[in-house]
């Protein structure tokens, strides 16, 4: 979007308009919320010039993420968070739902009934929107006669990367117009509350989360009792409404990819009226980052599984269904259900306690499916974890069969699960990187295990590796992502994991990737083959890589695939790359982009990775199972994509399938395998 020009620089002083804020009475009139929505236009305002970090960035604790960082140091379009920013100086109800999102104040304005084709002071604009994604939103802040002057973040031509505070007034105000590229979808009110709303405290999260954790709320009432609090993950409600203290919840953090997520906590009162806190987590529950070669049929052409969730049904079961992709050579055939749990009278089968990944563990030329399956906590504290496989017949799989149960306590929420024939006998077994927590003296320790397969099912977990001999020092799993491929070519699967070594005081952050490589009988200790701390690659963020493996040059040894997270241009583009570190057989060689969007949107974190020769040339492709989200007619959207290997690189992504011509499909409940 060519941004508004800045067109005036007024310089109103913050702290006397947050003072003049506070609201604590029971009757706003009609002056007093004008007056309410003229100084909240006038502190958006005063920002004018500012870049994203002003005030420390414009994060208030109750809206969107920091404009400053976004998420843990990744660039993103800040007009949201500004928006957001300026209303949580204010008495504004319902800030639970916003997020760093433009759509999300479009999506507001339909929750809340604010919505219009009439600008108001106070208003956000909402530029763009469709189907859950808008390219911009700013803030009115005068209406005068035929003319309308907005002022937004992220805007404005200046030498600032990401934009400015900048204000510009047009007379282009209606609905459908473009006064600056982009169509002026509609006019959000915020809705502002009389009352003093009640305070509520989010307790129960730390910084890092795996497994269910469990939430609760503090509260204190403002103006009228508190009636009931409701819970958010990413601007979404989970959960019912909770009306009884403690206002317990608890949160599958396994139902929300690993990453960053925003949990919020609202508390109503018995008039309607609202109060907000939130958090950021990082979800770590070692989901499956990466499937290589599955071919499910034996065609020699690697084919996609999806592990789907339909939910509970009425009588408390849980309902799971395998659903396979075939590749055709140029593309994949429509998606098929091979198996339901509820169809086939299987009993409960739960998808939240399920990690899945892929190889042919019985050495007959068809790919299987793994499934790692949670099987709870006793009251003592004893965790039980079960192996199951789905064996294919070429035609479609056998029901699961348990093929391991642990007899100690095995913890599934402290497992990372890869495939690959790691003794070189053709029959590929499973490996687990487990965490054994952190000690006394803040070692952080790690073990590998493998089941080894017997072609009829698995051994007994072994551990072929950990860092308890305290010469390895501290390895921590939360800042591992593992792959498992053959990267020295001897004909035995080896073990990658990129690494989070963390960001420096110069704000540079640190990646590594180190290797273990099979003796065929276990695995030698790790070693570091590629990071990016000769300062001369730059900075690398973990957090924003998204890896994969395969043989993507066709020459007999795996290869290491990222989809990197580029951050968000400043028309609200979401910018990603793919990298290869190509092996050399001893090492790798340092990263090489093969492909970035350029001048499209391509969103990282809507993107499931695997890897395989989808149309059985030789060399390793790239497929992205993308999520587009619900559309305005209530379907979820999916897209398979495929990026073909040249040989060299990769050619443009190709759309092979698209849920929109064939039904909704949620992309939220399906797990690759």
């Amino acid at each position: 979007m060519s941004k508004p020009k800045n067109t005036s620089r007024l310089k109103t002083g913050i702290a006397a308009l947050v003072a003049a804020a506070a609201i604590s009475g029971l009757g706003m009139g009609p002056a007093q919320a004008a007056s309410e929505l003229e100084q909240m236009a006038s502190l958006a305002k005063s920002q004018n010039g500012n870049g994203p970090c002003a005030n420390g960035g414009y994060d208030d604790d109750i809206n969107q993420s920091n404009s400053c960082n976004g998420y843990g140091g990744q660039s993103h379009a800040w007009c949201a968070d500004f928006v957001g920013w300026v209303w949580s100086h204010y008495n504004v109800t319902g800030m639970s739902t916003l997020t760093d999102g433009a759509a999300s104040f479009y999506e507001y304005g339909v929750k809340y009934g604010t919505k219009s084709s009439t600008p108001h002071v106070g208003d956000a604009v909402v530029f763009g929107y469709s189907n859950g994604y808008a390219q911009h939103v700013a803030m009115v802040t005068a209406v005068n006669g035929d003319l309308v002057t907005i002022t937004g973040g992220n805007q404005g031509h200046s030498t600032h990367s990401q934009g400015i505070v900048s204000t510009s007034t047009t007379t282009s105000y209606r609905v459908g117009q473009a006064p600056w590229g982009q169509t002026i979808s509609g006019y959000i009110s915020p809705k502002l509350q009389a009352a003093t709303p009640p305070k509520v405290t989010l307790n129960g999260l730390g910084g890092t989360a795996s497994g269910v954790a469990n939430l609760s709320a503090s509260t204190t009432a403002g103006t009228y009792p508190v009636a009931s609090v409701q819970y958010y993950v990413d601007g979404k409600p989970v959960g019912g409404k909770q009306t009884n203290a403690p206002y317990g919840y608890a949160f599958d953090t396994s139902r929300v990819p690993d990453g960053k997520h925003i949990v919020s906590v609202e508390a109503t009162d018995t008039n309607g009226n609202t109060g907000t806190s939130r958090t950021q987590v990082i979800t770590s529950n070692g989901e499956a980052t990466s499937t290589f070669q599955a071919d499910f049929n034996g065609d020699g052409k690697a084919d996609i599984g999806v592990l789907y969730d339909y939910g509970q049904e009425a009588d408390g079961t849980n309902h799971t269904g395998l659903w396979t992709y075939l590749s055709n050579g140029t593309g994949f055939n429509q998606p098929v259900k091979v198996w339901d749990n509820v169809a086939s009278g299987g009993g409960s089968w739960n998808w939240d306690r399920s990690k899945v990944t892929t190889g042919d563990f019985n050495g007959d030329g068809k790919s299987d499916i793994g499934v790692l399956y949670n099987n709870g906590q006793d009251a003592d504290g004893t965790n039980h974890t079960a192996l199951w496989t789905f064996t294919s017949n070429g035609n479609g799989f056998n029901a699961p069969v348990k093929k391991w149960e642990s007899t100690g306590s095995w913890n599934w929420n402290r497992s990372k699960v890869t495939s690959g024939d790691f003794d070189g006998d053709g029959k590929t077994d499973v490996g687990v990187l487990y965490n054994n927590g952190q000690q006394t003296d803040g070692t952080n320790l790690t073990a590998l295990w493998t089941f080894t397969s017997t072609g009829s099912g698995f051994n007994a977990p072994v551990k072929k590796w950990d860092n308890d001999d305290r010469t390895t020092g501290s390895w921590n799993w939360d800042r591992s992502k593992i792959v498992a491929g053959d990267f020295t070519g001897d004909g035995k699967a080896d073990i990658g994991m990129l690494y989070d070594i963390g960001q420096q005081t110069d704000g540079t952050n640190l990646t590594a990737l180190w290797t273990m490589t099979s003796t065929g009988s276990g695995f030698n200790a790790p070693v570091k083959k590629w990071d990016n701390d000769d300062r001369t690659t730059g900075s690398w963020n973990w957090d924003r890589s998204k890896i994969t493996v395969g043989d993507y040059n066709g020459d007999g040894k795996a290869d290491i695939g990222v989809l990197y997270n580029n951050g968000q241009s400043e028309d609200s583009r979401n910018q990603s790359a793919l990298w290869t570190m190509t092996s050399t057989g001893s090492g790798f060689n340092g990263p090489a982009k093969k492909w970035d969007s350029g001048s499209g949107s391509w969103n990282t974190d809507a993107s499931k990775l695997t890897s395989g020769d989808f149309d059985g040339d030789g060399k390793t492709d790239v497929g992205v199972l993308y999520g587009y989200g619900q559309q305005d007619n209530g379907t979820n959207r999916t897209g398979l994509w495929k990026f073909s290997s040249n040989g060299t690189g990769f050619n443009s992504p190709a759309l092979t399938w698209d849920s929109a011509n064939s039904g909704s499909w949620n992309w939220d409940a399906s797990k690759l395998a």
